[in-house]
């Protein structure tokens, strides 16, 4: 893929909020994929969901229906822009120097797989986690969410 290619790494919390819209129907992450998958944010893009993310949302989704509360069981995001990123030997070789980098070394568990894919590949991190942004972004690019919860501010980040 080119360099020019837009990267995207999706946090649990981003994937979840793409079906869980507010009251009035809206939701952020939809909103970012929607304005990609439309071209309104110009060029290629590519979405990355880290492979620990798919049993997070799982998991999440289970409780929030042990909860009452309504969401698709199973929603498809795979297309030809996406990929899931394997966790796996490789990747722990090339985070290895991440672990102890300030804001890293304050992340735990799927948070911290999350933040070294988006560093690695140079990537946007999409999330609604504030940890993210407290701790990593003076070295990802993260896209708060939380920000965007009544317009699509994010959309200042790409010049729209």
């Amino acid at each position: 893929m080119s360099k020019n290619v837009k990267r995207f790494v999706w946090d649990t919390s981003a994937i979840i909020n793409i079906k869980d819209p507010n009251i009035k129907g809206y939701s952020p992450a939809y909103s970012l994929m929607k304005d990609l998958s439309d071209g309104w944010i110009s060029g290629p893009y590519q979405y990355i969901f880290p492979s620990i993310a798919i049993f997070e949302v799982s998991a999440s989704v289970s409780r929030m229906h042990r909860e009452g509360k309504s969401i698709l069981q199973e929603f498809y995001l795979m297309d030809e822009n996406a990929l899931i990123y394997d966790v796996d030997k490789s990747l722990i070789q090339k985070s290895r120097e991440l672990y102890t980098k300030p804001g890293f070394d304050r992340l735990r568990g799927a948070d911290l797989i999350i933040a070294c894919i988006a560093a690695i590949e140079n990537a946007y991190l999409i999330t609604l986690d504030k940890a993210f942004k407290q701790n990593i972004s003076d070295s990802v690019n993260v896209i708060d969410l939380n920000e965007s919860k009544q317009s699509a501010k994010y959309r200042d980040i790409f010049g729209n």
